[in-house]
C-alpha cells in the first residue's frame, strides 16, 4: 500500500517544480561541478525526469552517495580560519527529489506551522502574494531586521546575540523524524523521508580525520540538503517558543539569534535560558560569536550583516570588507590573466574585460539589492567611490596591457571574438573550374 503523501512527491508538476528550484538555486552556486551537473541534466530534463518519476513510482529510486566537501571558512577579511563547513553535495536527482519531499510536507497543517513562525525568519522562503510591498512585507535578512527595530520601538533597552555552533551537524535525525511522524501520521512517508536525510559519503577516505564532522550517523543533518532548514525549524520550534515567553523578543535566523530585551538583568537571564534549553538538545553556543553579556542598544548591534545604530541601518564592516575583496580578487584575477597573453596564454572568456566586468556587475547588483532596507546613504556613496576606484584601476591594467599586447590579439583582450581565429570547415571549390577561372 503506497501513501497519498508519498504519490503526492512522484507527481510529475511535483518533481517539474523541485527541479526548478534546484536549477535557480544552481545559478548562483560558485562551483563549476555544481554549475555543470545542472547543466547537463537540462540537457533533455524532460525525459529524465520522467524517468525519475517513474523509478519513484516503481520504489527502484535509491538517492545513493554524495560527496563531502570541506569548504574552507573565511574570516571578515576573506582570509582562511582554518576551520571548514562540512557542505553535502548530493546527485541531481537525490536534490530534486529532496526538494519534492520538502513541497509535500510543507502542506501538510502540522508541519506549516513550523515554517510560518513569528520567530524564525531563515532557510526556508515565504511565498510572496503577487503585488506585495517588500518594505511592509520583507523576508529572510530584512524581516529580521524590521522585526528587531520593530522590538526597540515597542521599549526594548538591551540585548544579547548569539550563533548556535555546527547547529546542522547537532540535530538529532531520529528526534526531529519523531515530529514529524506524529505531525503526518504516515509510516511510508516518514520512512521515505529518513532515507532522503541519511548521508552516505563516496568520498570517506579521501576525507580522512574531517569525515567525522560530516553527518553520517543519527546525529546531524547535511548543509546542502533542501529539508535541512525545516528540520532546524523543528528542532528548535519549543527553543523558539521558550525563548519569546514574557517580555523579551527573541529573532532565530538558522543558527543566529538575538534577543530585545527591557533590562540588562532579563537580556542575561534570557541568554543562560538559551544556553540551558540548547543543552538539552546536544548543542551550545560558539563563544567567539556570542555575548558575554547584555549589551545597551545605545551603541548598537550587528546581526546577519547589519550594523543598527540609533537613526542608521547599514551593511555591517565586514560585510562591506567582504564585498570589496570580492571585487578586489576578480580584478586581481582577470589582470594576471590579462598580462599572461603576452606570453601567448589563451584567454578564459570570464577574465576577458566583458567577462570580468559582467562579472562584477553581477556581484554589485546582488550586493546592493541585498540591503534595499538600510537607510545611510553617505555610507553607500562612500562605497561606490571605493567601487569607482577599483574599476579605474583595472581599465587602467587593459589599457597597459593593451599596448603591449600583438595587435591582432588586442581584441581578444576585451572578450571580442576575431573572425581569422574561429572555427572554419570551408567548402571545396570545384577544382576544374578553379583551374579554368585562374
Amino acid at each position: 500500500m503506497t501513501s497519498s503523501l508519498l504519490k503526492a512527491v512522484w507527481k510529475q508538476d511535483n518533481i517539474e517544480n523541485a527541479w526548478r528550484v534546484i536549477q535557480e538555486n544552481a545559478r548562483t552556486s560558485q562551483s563549476d561541478t555544481v554549475r555543470k551537473e545542472i547543466a547537463d541534466f537540462a540537457e533533455d530534463s524532460g525525459a529524465k525526469i520522467r524517468s525519475l518519476c517513474n523509478r519513484l513510482s516503481r520504489g527502484k529510486f535509491e538517492f545513493g552517495q554524495s560527496k563531502g566537501i570541506p569548504l574552507p571558512k573565511l574570516d571578515s577579511r576573506g582570509g582562511k580560519t582554518g576551520k571548514f563547513r562540512p557542505l553535502v553535495l548530493a546527485s541531481v536527482e537525490a536534490r530534486i527529489v529532496q526538494r519534492a519531499v520538502l513541497n509535500v510536507l510543507l502542506t501538510v497543517p502540522a508541519i506549516k506551522a513550523y515554517v510560518e513562525t513569528p520567530h524564525s525568519f531563515g532557510g526556508l522562503r515565504r511565498k510572496i502574494v503577487a503585488d506585495e510591498n517588500k518594505r511592509d512585507n520583507p523576508t529572510a535578512v530584512p524581516a529580521a531586521i524590521k522585526e528587531a527595530l520593530k522590538s526597540i520601538e515597542d521599549g526594548a533597552q538591551f540585548y544579547v546575540a548569539a550563533d548556535i555552533r555546527s547547529f546542522f551537524t547537532k540535530i538529532s535525525k531520529s528526534r526531529v523524524l519523531t515530529i514529524i511522524r506524529s505531525a503526518v501520521n504516515d509510516d511510508l512517508f516518514v520512512d521515505f523521508i529518513e532515507k532522503a536525510i541519511t548521508t552516505e559519503l563516496s568520498n570517506m577516505a579521501m576525507l580522512r580525520e574531517k569525515a567525522e564532522d560530516f553527518p553520517i550517523q543519527d546525529i546531524g543533518v547535511a548543509q546542502g540538503n533542501s529539508l535541512s532548514p525545516l528540520l532546524g525549524n523543528i528542532i528548535l520550534a519549543d527553543f523558539d517558543q521558550q525563548m519569546n515567553d514574557g517580555d523579551c523578543r527573541c529573532i532565530r535566523y538558522i543558527d543566529d539569534f538575538i534577543v530585545l530585551a527591557p533590562t540588562a538583568k532579563a537580556a542575561n537571564a534570557r541568554l543562560r535560558k538559551a544556553t540551558a534549553l540548547l543543552e538539552t538538545l546536544g548543542m551550545e553556543l560558539s563563544p567567539e560569536k556570542s555575548s558575554k553579556g547584555a549589551i545597551s542598544l545605545k551603541v548598537g548591534f550587528v546581526f546577519l550583516g547589519v550594523e543598527v545604530k540609533p537613526g542608521i541601518i547599514r551593511p555591517s564592516t565586514a560585510a562591506q570588507r567582504r564585498f570589496l575583496t570580492s571585487l578586489e580578487s576578480a580584478f586581481v584575477e582577470s589582470k594576471k590573466a590579462l598580462f599572461a597573453v603576452q606570453d601567448g596564454k589563451t584567454l578564459k572568456k570570464t577574465n576577458t574585460v566583458i567577462g570580468t566586468l559582467k562579472k562584477i556587475e553581477g556581484v554589485i547588483d546582488g550586493w546592493g539589492k541585498h540591503y534595499w532596507f538600510c537607510n545611510d546613504v553617505p555610507f553607500f556613496q562612500e562605497i561606490n567611490r571605493k567601487v569607482d576606484k577599483l574599476v579605474r584601476d583595472f581599465l587602467g591594467a587593459y589599457r597597459s596591457t593593451r599596448e603591449k599586447t600583438p595587435p591582432r590579439r588586442q581584441r581578444s583582450l576585451l572578450g571580442l571574438p576575431t573572425l581569422e581565429e574561429q572555427d572554419r570547415s570551408p567548402f571545396a571549390y570545384p577544382k576544374r573550374l578553379a583551374v579554368e577561372g585562374a
